[in-house]
């Protein structure tokens, strides 16, 4: 008996019970007027309003005060909403917590400077004693790993909770923790980057890739924003409007592999329309992990504004 492998893929841009793709986390000052007004417009697929780095000790009560109201009124957009908090351990988490946790619209949580599950999983038991019921199975965790600790720690900070959705690579801190000056190409980071990418995707979790150290230059910018492609992180971490459609750009697959999924899914599903056993596909063995492999290239293809679906169309004629 044939099967029908088109009606099993997913290509939705971001399916209900699947981990989210965000090209672009991008910060705002939740104390900032003007930054605040501009996040009402973005094009950004996650906006996180910091209550933590970007607010000084003396205004963070007076930006918890304001969040509520920014973090549900309207907007002209449809990103994802989120804050990134304190730290856990730094003695401003909780009251954070009490606050942010009454949104409504509240869909994303950043955990700084992470370093062991247990971090994870204190922010994820206040959500169960603290967020409204139905906000309960929405709200998402990034873990920011800023520090040598939490590279160390990332198999089990990976695994701490079912909440955790992505692990965020914070470069300032961690050059800082290790004592490293990145040079041009950045080399010196690469192993931080891609142990990150590595364990996100080894536990089913996105990767974030780091915000740009020096906004001057925007040539290495978009370099780092295409390292990080390469590199499998499905997003970046940006501070300025202007970065938001570069990332976009490097986020979304090349041509070329964009069409060697389609290539993919074409050769599976006329496989398993004759009941075909494993073949070869450009001298690799073709089984399921290229299938889910092809169905993500075009998830992130769609979301980059692709057609796919005209593309899917040509797979059945």
């Amino acid at each position: 008996m044939s099967i029908n492998i088109l009606s099993k893929l997913d290509t939705r841009a971001q399916p209900e019970g699947k981990k989210r793709i965000r090209r672009t986390l991008y910060y705002i000052d939740s104390y900032n007027d003007e930054q605040v007004k501009e996040s009402l417009t973005t094009d950004a697929d996650l906006v996180m309003y910091d209550l933590e780095d970007a607010v000084p000790i003396d205004c963070k009560e007076k930006s918890r005060a304001r969040i509520l109201g920014i973090l549900d009124g309207e907007r002209s957009t449809n990103p994802e909403i989120g804050v990134r908090i304190n730290s856990v351990g730094s003695g401003y988490e909780l009251e954070d917590l009490k606050v942010v946790l009454q949104s409504k619209k509240l869909e994303a949580m950043l955990i700084p400077m992470v370093e062991h599950a247990s971090h994870i999983q204190f922010v994820s038991q206040m959500i169960d004693l603290l967020a409204p019921e139905e906000l309960k199975n929405r709200i998402r965790l990034i873990a920011g790993i800023e520090t040598s600790k939490g590279l160390m720690n990332l198999k089990e900070i990976a695994q701490s909770c079912p909440r955790l959705d992505a692990l965020m690579f914070a470069v300032g801190d961690y050059t800082m923790n290790v004592e490293v000056k990145p040079s041009e190409n950045d080399i010196e980071l690469y192993y931080a980057r891609s142990l990150i990418s590595n364990v996100a995707h080894a536990y089913g979790l996105e990767a974030i890739d780091m915000v740009s150290l020096d906004p001057s230059d925007p040539k290495h910018i978009e370099k780092q924003c295409f390292d990080a492609y390469r590199m499998g992180f499905s997003g970046k971490q940006v501070y300025l409007p202007n970065q938001i459609e570069m990332a976009h750009r490097a986020m979304c697959p090349p041509q070329e592999t964009i069409d060697k999924a389609i290539k993919t899914i074409k050769d599976f599903h006329q496989r398993t329309q004759k009941s075909l056993g494993s073949k070869m596909l450009d001298d690799k063995v073709h089984e399921i992990p290229y299938f889910k492999w092809a169905e993500r290239v075009l998830r992130r293809a769609r979301i980059g504004g692709v057609d796919v679906d005209s593309l899917l169309a040509q797979i059945e004629k």
